[in-house]
């Protein structure tokens, strides 16, 4: 296929010129305040990114972890159960048959892959732990997790993935989430009679200390880490039934 150098060129400057724009808007644009200003005015709360968390937004979030569960649920009905493991697979396909579908990614991709795919996981840590002061959460955390995994799983293979998750870990680990999260939001219905309210202390005890001089978050953060370990369980999850059907559809495509 011939390719069009002045095509090449256009497409380049057109990329530059977009580039341009979008750094010369960041760097002159005027943030309005808005209520935020209010809030840190009247000493309500240090700023507004922490009460919209999970005191206003808690409901919200568990819709979304609800529609995650619903889906790794249709999924796993979908495709089946026995995509998990091997085993299935093997007694109907055989021992040969059953090995991860190669994609022809080539050895640099890989190189970069397992680097790339640590990296996410770190910063997913870090936006989970860090989630009740920035707009950053566990849902977001998790995802980014989760991606980790879905990019060596899919660079690698499952066999030969730096990242392993098993099946009963994942599960573990998404039940405990989801458990946690539920668990904890009952605790504000507890003591004000509101579900997922945010609690710092009952009766005057400090159920949830905080280092000294940061004022006390309450139970944000362990809501954060659960609803953390949800998403990845669940993303992880689904990306290990797909990966499994791809053996499928092979054996299907030879037969």
């Amino acid at each position: 296929m011939k390719i069009s150098v002045g095509r090449e060129i256009a497409v380049s400057l057109s990329f530059l010129l977009f580039g341009a724009g979008v750094f010369y808007s960041i760097y002159s644009i005027d943030v309005v305040e808005g209520v935020n200003a209010v809030y840190t005015n009247t000493l309500i709360i240090p700023n507004f990114v922490s009460a919209i968390l999970f005191d206003w937004r808690g409901f919200d979030t568990l819709g979304e972890c609800l529609i995650l569960i619903t889906s790794v649920l249709v999924t796993g009905v979908v495709f089946g159960k026995g995509l998990f493991n091997s085993d299935f697979l093997k007694e109907v396909y055989g021992k040969e048959d059953c090995k991860d579908v190669d994609l022809g990614f080539t050895p640099i991709i890989k190189v970069l892959a397992a680097p790339m795919g640590v990296l996410l996981m770190a910063l997913g840590i870090v936006i989970i732990l860090g989630g009740h002061i920035t707009p950053g959460g566990g849902f977001q955390g998790g995802a980014l997790i989760s991606a980790g995994y879905i990019l060596t799983t899919v660079a690698f293979g499952r066999r030969e993935c730096p990242v392993r998750f098993s099946h009963k870990f994942l599960e573990s680990l998404e039940s405990f989430g989801a458990l946690l999260f539920l668990m904890l939001g009952l605790m504000g219905m507890i003591t004000s009679g509101y579900y997922l309210l945010n609690v710092t202390d009952v009766y005057g005890i400090n159920l949830f200390p905080s280092p000294s001089g940061i004022g006390n978050v309450g139970i944000i953060p362990y809501l954060n880490i659960g609803v953390g370990l949800k998403v990845l369980a669940g993303l992880s999850t689904i990306t290990t039934l797909l990966i499994s059907q791809r053996i499928i559809l092979k054996n299907i495509e030879k037969g």
